[in-house]
């Protein structure tokens, strides 16, 4: 095993470890947030959980994380967290919740997992070599008609959610609590065709974004960028004759 590959599976045993003590505590944790909503003590402690795990790797190896990391640092190994996606839905006791991670090297990702603890579902993609579920390989669909629609609880201009939502109402809308990085994972293996995604981070994008990709899809900012930028607010992904049409449709926006 190279280090890389070393490296990739200390950090997939943590976010094992970690999913499995979040499931014992899901509905049973108090929210700790004063600035922000929706912040428990197991985001502190699975980002700071990961900042150990990778200040090992190399000084080069810099934490971008929601919670107490959240300045992007430029370095030829960045790692990219959101330590629990959709925490209010962990705050309640509701499934679909995940752990996400994306390694970038010169800024590019070449690895990510998003692990939703409430099934038990591992997503991991390798750049080059495919997106997988639990270990087995998955693709994009290309056979429905549904696209997963999303909205942060806090995007402050509701009228580009109302025209967006015209504009591609052919489609099968469905909007849902889930992690976004959760949805993203399902796009990549065929639950849902496409995505469109209106954010107040980008931090699970990341991670959701390239497993679509290393599932046959595609996944952009509404630039039409795939290297996606932490500024980046607005996403589509999909297989590639979903994501054609609702980008084509929806990049003027």
């Amino acid at each position: 095993m190279s280090d890389m590959e070393s490296n990739y599976q200390k950090i997939l045993n943590f976010m094992t470890e970690s999913g499995e003590r979040l499931v014992t505590r899901a509905g049973k944790i108090a929210d700790i947030g004063i600035t922000k909503k929706d912040l428990t003590e197991e985001d502190i402690a699975i980002e700071s959980g990961f900042k150990d795990i990778i200040t090992q790797f190399g000084p080069d190896h810099v934490l971008y994380g929601e919670e107490e990391n959240n300045l992007f640092q430029t370095s030829d190994n960045v790692w990219v967290v959101d330590p629990i996606s959709s925490t209010a839905s962990f705050i309640a006791g509701l499934p679909h919740y995940a752990i996400v991670v994306a390694h970038l090297i010169k800024g590019s990702v070449v690895f990510a997992a998003v692990y939703d603890p409430s099934v038990n579902e591992m997503f991991t993609a390798y750049k080059g070599k495919g997106a997988f579920l639990n270990g087995e390989s998955i693709k994009s669909s290309v056979d429905q008609n549904k696209i997963v629609f999303l909205e942060s609880a806090v995007w402050k201009d509701p009228e580009i959610i109302i025209r967006a939502r015209e504009i591609i109402k052919d489609y099968s809308l469905e909007k849902n609590k889930y992690s976004f990085a959760v949805n993203y994972c399902w796009v990549a293996c065929g639950r849902f065709d496409g995505i469109v995604s209106f954010t107040k981070d980008s931090f699970p994008e990341f991670a959701g974004g390239f497993i679509i990709q290393e599932a046959g899809g595609q996944f952009t900012n509404i630039k039409g960028e795939s290297n996606i930028d932490p500024a980046d607010r607005i996403f589509v992904g999909g297989n590639e004759r979903v994501y054609e049409d609702v980008f084509e449709k929806l990049k003027n926006i």
